[in-house]
């Protein structure tokens, strides 16, 4: 019994010797084209994610650059719009009736007197939108305001509806 557990094993039959392990051949190396079956106009899967990644870096590169911009354009004409107001801005403490008006979807008003909303109404006078505050300025300076900030400038005019035009509001009616 002076055999070992691996010999006991292999006269019985319930193991087998490890196999002698074989030289490897030598290979001579292939160029990658060959190699992995592509011609030199296609590209690898990392390349491709790399080229992928640096369109897209440059993509948003871009579109902050053009947030910047524009941001830049709404300060400047910010600032235009200031030093409008702060010339000729019609101003009346005595203001205490609101004109109404549609801007941006929604109605807004402004304070003023019982005379200023008769200039309003005749267009002697027009309203101008900055920072969350409504101005009242002379008629010329809305026309020059409204050619390079025309979005700054609410139309006073009212809504017209199409449909009111086939069914008017009777005169005499009274709310």
């Amino acid at each position: 019994m002076s055999d070992s557990l691996k010999d006991q094993l292999l006269a019985l039959g319930l193991a087998q010797k490890k196999a002698e392990p074989r030289p490897k051949k030598q290979r001579k190396p292939r160029p990658a084209a060959k190699r992995t079956g592509q011609s030199k106009a296609e590209i690898s899967l990392d390349q491709a994610y790399r080229i992928r990644s640096k369109d897209d870096r440059l993509q948003k590169e871009q579109a902050i650059a053009r947030k910047q911009e524009q941001e830049r354009q709404r300060r400047e004409t910010n600032q235009k719009l200031k030093g409008i107001i702060k010339q000729s801005a019609i101003r009346d403490e005595a203001a205490d009736t609101k004109r109404n008006f549609i801007y941006k979807g929604r109605i807004r008003s402004v304070l003023a007197t019982r005379e200023q909303i008769r200039e309003i109404n005749d267009g002697l006078i027009g309203v101008l939108y900055l920072r969350g505050n409504y101005h009242l300025l002379p008629a010329d300076k809305i026309e020059e305001v409204r050619l390079f900030a025309p979005d700054h400038i609410p139309d006073l005019s009212g809504a017209e509806n199409e449909e009111e035009k086939d069914n008017p509001v009777p005169d005499d009616l009274i709310w």
